[in-house]
């Protein structure tokens, strides 16, 4: 309990000072913020309205921030004067592609990682494993970007399976399972691809040592099946770095999703952030990082509750601490 209060506190203070930071960057090299939020060449009515819907925004930032921090946790999200849409509705439309999408990349990517960074540390040195470290290097060194392309010209541009650039909409699993797989396979594996280089290299450097251990040595004495110290044994001694890389990555999904829904759609909030962005649409860019920042520190809060389970022995220390 003390260790969870511990995190809990740190979340809390890495949510204030992003926060604010990103309040500031909105801010600056902007005269006037109202009028820009506003939608820039707009009549006094309108910058009337934005007042009246947010008179903080004339204060200075250290009394804007705490009344935007009380809407924020309230479920006051902003509101888009340029779209015309709360940011609430705007999480409800662009959200679940992008979570569909991270969580397709996600298991894509461990799917490729776990049986290539075992099987690489089983057969260490030999040619499965060159082959297969020259492939990851080769994928950690291409950006999202490059991944996008090559997918697009070798596999969307001859086959009619998958929607061309831009055609992919956002369709539910529980809704159509086909259409889900059509629209996301792609996008997704453009981000799975580069998740599966780092993690299977993470995974194999473990295994590698953790092969090499008493215990792995003592199961092999004893008789058990090679499959079984690698599965069983020597796996569930080999994740933990893993695990801490895949929340790692949470936050670079974002910056992956803003590339490949670019291309292929379908919109999510990668997109909606780099329009916000262009539009200076500040309250909507603040409600988007905020989003991402609780997203990504419970990703890592959920990792290091995992650890106790993966590993006993870091439970029992924490009880000790």
């Amino acid at each position: 309990m003390r260790y969870v209060s511990q995190r809990l506190l740190q979340f809390f203070v890495v949510f204030i000072v992003v926060t604010f930071i990103v309040m500031v960057a909105t801010r600056i090299g902007s005269a006037d913020p109202v009028r820009d939020l506003a939608g820039g060449a707009v009549s006094d009515q309108q910058i009337a309205r934005v007042l009246n819907d947010y008179p903080y925004l004339d204060q200075s930032l250290f009394l804007q921030y705490p009344q935007w921090l009380l809407d924020f946790v309230t479920g006051n999200l902003g509101y888009s004067y340029t779209q015309s849409q709360s940011g609430l509705a705007m999480f409800q439309q662009r959200l679940p592609p992008t979570l569909f999408m991270g969580f397709w990349a996600i298991v894509i990517g461990l799917a490729i990682a776990v049986p290539v960074g075992v099987y690489s540390a089983y057969k260490r040195d030999g040619a499965f494993d060159r082959g297969a470290s020259y492939t990851s290097f080769a994928f950690i060194s291409m950006p999202p970007l490059v991944i996008a392309v090559a997918l697009l010209f070798l596999v969307v541009t001859r086959t009619s399976l998958f929607p061309t650039v831009g055609g992919s909409s956002y369709i539910a699993p529980w809704d159509s399972p086909w259409g889900h797989f059509r629209n996301f396979f792609i996008p997704s594996l453009a981000l799975g691809l580069g998740l599966a280089a780092v993690w299977s290299r993470f995974l194999r450097a473990d295994m590698n040592l953790t092969l090499q251990s008493d215990f792995i040595m003592l199961a092999k004495a004893k008789g058990v099946s090679p499959a079984r110290v690698l599965w069983r044994h020597a796996l569930r001694s080999s994740v933990l770095s893993l695990i801490t890389s895949v929340a790692l990555q949470v936050s670079a999904l974002i910056g992956g999703a803003v590339v490949v829904e670019q291309f292929f759609g379908p919109r999510g909030i990668g997109d909606r952030l780099v329009f916000a962005i262009q539009q200076n649409d500040i309250l909507i860019i603040q409600a988007i990082t905020a989003v991402l920042v609780v997203g990504v520190v419970l990703a890592n809060l959920i990792v290091d509750l995992l650890y106790a389970v993966v590993d006993p022995r870091i439970r029992h220390a924490r009880k000790l601490g």
